[in-house]
């Protein structure tokens, strides 16, 4: 090969020039990340216990996750966290095998589990780093946390409209509830009980299939939706028909608030109160590309923003993949200049220039 190429420069030469041109042609095409990709071997279940001890979820959930998921085949290890009012176990596998399939397996033992706690709520069943961050944003302005907690969701449900954005976590706030406290008196005035109002307050606050309306073109699927989903809308909800057709309703009896069930589970940014969206991308793309699409789409937020609202970029990844390439780019310049000098240091200037060029491919 070498004594070919010695007699025949030429072909030396072009294909130098082929090997550029292939570069230069998947230059575009090349996803740039932080870290290399590295196959998923580990499956999370999740399950949601509410009001129970981490003792309780040990006893009723891990020791049934545990026996179930172990007759799965080629699993290594499972381990299992039990944490006030949840479970997480992650089952790892044997290198080598489908995680797919795996995943799979183990969601069949989950589902065919039958003595779970009745208060338990549906296993989540997902693979573990499907998914890579790429940056967190941070939503600061209003000083109702609620109203912060809604602008936020709608600019979560925006950014997953991205092709480019897999995933987007909303992270700052614990759970949404409606707090309604009676007041005694005025229940004795209309001459109601707890229990009673209660009653009404579910009978009148319902989302359920109605089923199916048939034609002959198509069929509709019928849902009743009498469903309250704010304090103003359950303010409005009649308890109680007086007479001369005079109503109680629900906001005449009690003082109705909308917060979060645990207010000190909070993030604050600059000293604001402020929600962090976590940006994910699935591996199949690229960090520059994503944070350039996301870049995008701040700048457009930004032009219609409420006055006195910002979105800060915090955290960034991606920005490590930019720095790494630009260094890698400046030692390539560098080392390639050093070859080229060192050659002409032995050569003429006709054959050290070639030859340098030559050291990268």
């Amino acid at each position: 090969m070498i004594r070919y190429f010695a007699a025949h420069p030429t072909a030396a030469n072009l294909l130098l020039i082929g090997i550029f041109a292939l570069g230069l042609f998947a230059l575009p095409q090349m996803r740039r990340d932080t870290f290399p990709e590295i196959a998923p071997s580990e499956v999370r279940i999740s399950i949601v216990y509410p009001g129970s001890s981490p003792q309780e979820v040990e006893d009723a959930l891990c020791t049934r996750i545990e026996d179930a998921v172990g007759r799965v085949d080629f699993l290594r290890q499972i381990r299992c966290e039990a944490r006030e009012g949840i479970m997480v176990a992650v089952a790892e596998m044997h290198e080598g095998h489908d995680i797919d399939r795996f995943t799979d397996n183990v969601k069949n033992e989950i589902d065919a589990i039958r003595t779970l706690p009745a208060l338990t709520e549906p296993p989540v069943v997902e693979q573990v780093g499907i998914l890579d961050f790429v940056a967190n944003v941070a939503v600061t302005g209003p000083e109702d946390p609620v109203m912060l907690r809604i602008y936020a969701e709608g600019l979560k449900h925006r950014l997953q409209g991205l092709p480019m954005i897999s995933q987007v976590g909303v992270n700052g706030f614990s759970d949404l509830q409606i707090r309604i406290e009676l007041s005694m008196e005025a229940l004795r005035r209309y001459g109601l009980t707890v229990e009673e109002v209660a009653n009404r307050v579910r009978a009148q606050n319902l989302r359920l299939p109605a089923g199916v309306l048939e034609t002959d073109d198509a069929e509709y699927f019928v849902l009743t939706d009498d469903e309250r989903r704010t304090a103003d809308q359950l303010r409005e909800l009649v308890v109680l028909g007086a007479g001369a057709g005079g109503e109680v309703r629900l906001g005449d009896i009690a003082q109705i608030t909308q917060g979060f069930e645990y207010e000190q589970r909070r993030i604050t940014f600059d000293d604001r109160r402020a929600a962090i969206l976590q940006v994910l991308k699935p591996r199949a793309e690229d960090s520059l590309r994503v944070l350039a699409a996301l870049e995008d789409f701040l700048a457009e937020e930004r032009t219609r923003l409420p006055e006195g609202m910002e979105l800060t970029i915090t955290t960034n990844l991606a920005s490590i993949v930019s720095d790494r390439l630009e260094m890698l780019t400046r030692n390539g310049l560098q080392g390639l200049l050093l070859v080229f000098l060192t050659l002409w240091l032995f050569f003429s200037f006709r054959y050290s220039l070639p030859s340098g060029c030559k050291r990268p491919a």
